[in-house]
């Protein structure tokens, strides 16, 4: 895997999406935005490996 370096995502949240992220951090033990964004598209990315 190739790291790149300097890659941001900025993204305006509306307040319900925004305590959704906060509900599932919490309930994953998840600490940041970062790592949230990882886990989800790791979990999404796993669900469509077992489609295909």
């Amino acid at each position: 895997m190739v790291v790149e370096k300097n890659k941001e995502l900025h993204v305006p949240i509306e307040s319900e999406i925004f305590q959704k992220l906060e509900d599932i951090k919490e309930y994953h033990g998840i600490k940041n935005n970062t790592e949230i964004i990882r886990f989800l598209i790791t979990k999404e990315y796993r669900e469509i490996q077992k489609n295909e």
